[in-house]
């Protein structure tokens, strides 16, 4: 576990309990630790704060019906809301851009000011179908507003939900949510897995109705190009 990775730990209290009280001595020895930790928790409730209406929002009745005729066409599977909920419940990306609390190694890479997918997101974006199974899972297919393609997708791995589009070769994440499966019992569509904030963003971004399974695969044939 790098430095960073055991703060974030520490904040949301994934610490063991000897783990976490020899970390708080470190912080009481060094004011710069201290410091940090004050900055994410701000951080944290800055980002809760002003995107807890949206998390309250119901799911619009146009994108309710979108979500679940994609997954219609993907192998049924339990999907659940974010575990982390109210603190970093989103990061919208033109905002933070993930400079100060992105893992290094993550699924999004800093790109000329955004944050493109790479790896094993960038693969599935590129090349999975939405009724195909697979580590990350993708939700809609659609064209924005700007004629480019965007996708929803969602990370067990990654504790991570969002949406990205295509921009100069690259997908761009638009907008990342904390997300996890929900290991309870019982099966949601994917409106209502959808974290709120990305099902936002879709509405902002998309134009028309999400692409049916046929105009996904020409899409995607043609390497995302119009």
């Amino acid at each position: 576990m790098t430095a960073e990775e055991r703060l974030l730990a520490y904040i949301d209290g994934e610490l063991a309990a000897a783990d976490s009280a020899a970390f708080e001595a470190e912080m009481a020895a060094d004011p710069r630790l201290a410091a940090q930790v004050a900055a994410h928790r701000r951080l944290g409730q800055d980002i809760a704060g002003a995107y807890a209406p949206v998390l309250d929002e119901p799911v619009p009745p146009r994108l309710f019906a979108l979500a679940s005729a994609a997954n219609d066409r993907a192998p049924r599977r339990r999907l659940g809301l974010p575990q982390w909920a109210a603190m970093a419940a989103c990061l919208v990306l033109g905002v933070l851009a993930g400079r100060t609390l992105w893992p290094a190694q993550g699924p999004l890479a800093a790109r000329g000011g955004a944050l493109v997918a790479r790896g094993d997101l960038d693969k599935a974006l590129s090349r999975q179908l939405a009724s195909e199974d697979g580590a990350i899972r993708v939700g809609l297919t659609f064209k924005a507003r700007d004629g480019g393609y965007c996708r929803t997708f969602e990370s067990a791995a990654d504790h991570l939900a969002g949406l990205a589009c295509r921009r100069d070769g690259r997908w761009a994440a638009q907008v990342t949510s904390a997300w996890s499966p929900e290991p309870a019992a019982g099966y949601r569509t994917a409106a209502s897995a959808m974290p709120p904030a990305v099902l936002a963003a879709v509405d902002a971004a998309i134009a028309g109705e999400a692409l049916d399974a046929a105009a996904e695969r020409a899409a995607r044939d043609r390497g995302w190009k119009n």
